[in-house]
């Protein structure tokens, strides 16, 4: 999978308060996203299953960002506030390991499967499907 630099090509330290800043509303917006997806798929599916769906998707979407922040420069200075801020708080693994807790063992062990197989699969289909294009 593509690497992404956590800071732009070219920043210096002056540029980190800046990045900071990015990551910090980036989270923000991406935890208030989290819980409205887990709301709106609380009605079909029980927390847990919720939360892998919201993971594995977020894990395409960074994929996709990963993918055109390293291909466009321009693209690139939005990375600490769309990877690590915005799909980070969006994902949720620290979470998901606390819903494992009320799950059966084999819930629980089928969760952990699925969670740890599919996000990296998803974050990798992310990028191809964005270099691929290109």
């Amino acid at each position: 999978m593509t690497t992404c630099t956590p800071s732009p090509a070219g920043e210096t330290d002056r540029g980190r308060p800046r990045a900071y800043a990015l990551v910090a509303a980036g989270s923000a917006l991406g935890a208030v996203l989290r819980v409205l997806a887990g709301w709106s798929l609380g009605s079909l599916l029980d927390d847990a299953w919720s939360t892998v769906i919201v993971n594995v998707a977020g894990c395409f979407a960074i994929g996709v960002v990963a993918g055109l922040a390293a291909r466009r420069p321009a693209m690139a200075q939005w990375w600490p506030l769309l990877g690590p801020g915005l799909l980070g708080g969006f994902t949720t693994f620290s979470a998901f390991v606390v819903l494992l807790d009320g799950a059966s063992e084999l819930e629980a062990a089928l969760l952990a499967v699925v969670t740890l197989g599919l996000c990296p699969l998803a974050a990798w289909l992310g990028e191809k499907a964005v270099t691929r294009a290109n």
